[in-house]
This record gives C-alpha cells, structure tokens and sequence, in this order.
C-alpha cells in the first residue's frame, strides 16, 4: 500500500511540476503581451499626437488659404482700379495731345 501512495505521491508531485511550469509559462506570456500592449499604447498615443498637429497644420493651412484668396482677390480689385485709372489717364492723354496738335497748327497758320 505504501508503494500505491508512493506512486500517487511521486503522480501529483508531476502534476504539479507540470502545473507550476504551466504557470510560469502563462505568466511570461501576460508579460509579454502586457510590454506588446504598452507599446502599442506609445505607438498610438505618437499617432494620436501626430494625427492632432495634422489637424492643426491643416487648419491653419486652410486659414493662410483663405486669408490668400482674400488678398488675391483685394489685389484683383486694386488692379482693376488701377486698369481704369490708367485707361483714363491715356485717354486724358490723348485728349491733351490732340488739343496740343490743335494748338500747334492754329500758331503755325
């Protein structure tokens, strides 16, 4: 009877040697998703941060955009006047020239 517990005892001590291997095994494969796990979480946390300063970049791209059309289309307006302007200095121009041309013949008759 004492070789039946012998080998009951000498089963249960490789049960548990199996078990506590088990265990152990368990145990550093948590570890190692846990450091995978917080990895990821520094990953997304740069990707996150990297995500935000792209929104705020593009924001402040649309703005310059806008403040460019802005000044695009003040410059436009700015061009037109000055097109008018100088259409009727040319024209002034003209009308002084003729008027000259009147002049210089009425002296030269």
């Amino acid at each position: 009877m004492s070789t039946k517990i012998d080998e009951l005892f000498a089963t249960l001590r490789g049960l548990v040697a199996d078990q506590t291997r088990d265990l152990a095994m368990a145990m550093a494969e948590l570890r190692s998703v846990a450091a995978e796990r917080d990895k990821l979480k520094l990953t997304e946390s740069f990707a996150v941060a990297g995500w935000n300063k792209a929104a705020l970049e593009r924001d402040n791209a649309r703005q310059s955009l806008r403040a460019a059309e802005a000044d695009a289309a003040e410059t436009e307006s700015v061009n037109s006047d000055l097109r008018t302007v100088n259409a009727r200095l040319v024209a002034d121009l003209a009308a002084a020239m003729e008027r000259l041309n009147h002049a210089e013949s009425i002296i030269m008759q």
